[in-house]
């Protein structure tokens, strides 16, 4: 075999790697830091994913008890198409809570919530594991302030 066919590949294969360690393609920061969310439910959170799409963030965190948190944020043009949203979605009754309209649902070792925040709207579910408490709302609408 000729030498530029081995030396060729070998390169491509370095450059790939230096690419992708390197952070020249990594994607934007998760939108609430895993240390903001150790401060506010307790525990060791990591970021397992995050997602950007068309007018929606989601972020997936874990902590080290194997309980899960799930943060999507909706963006809307005008905080009555945000209004429509939550009610369409709704998990029960949307009410006021600390200054947000809230449709709250919880059972067992799952709670979610739909928060309303002028035209966002966010999403926020939390799976807890056996030995752990559920947070309350407010700790759930303090992970969006």
């Amino acid at each position: 075999m000729k030498r530029e066919k081995v030396v060729v590949p070998i390169l491509i294969i370095l450059v790939a790697l230096i690419i992708g360690t390197s952070g020249i393609l990594t994607a934007r920061n998760p939108f609430i830091s895993p240390s903001v969310v150790s401060n506010t439910l307790g525990g060791k959170w990591s970021v397992q994913s995050f997602y950007m799409g068309n007018n929606t963030v989601t972020e997936t965190l874990y902590d080290s008890s194997g309980d899960v948190l799930v943060i999507t944020e909706y963006s809307f043009s005008t905080p009555s198409q945000a209004l429509n949203f939550i009610y369409a979605n709704q998990l029960n009754n949307p009410q006021m809570f600390e200054g947000y309209l809230v449709s709250y649902y919880s059972h067992g070792l799952i709670e979610s919530a739909y928060i309303l925040d002028g035209s966002h709207v966010f999403y926020v579910s939390y799976v807890g594991s056996v030995s752990t408490n559920l947070p309350s709302l407010a700790q759930l609408i303090n992970l969006i302030k």
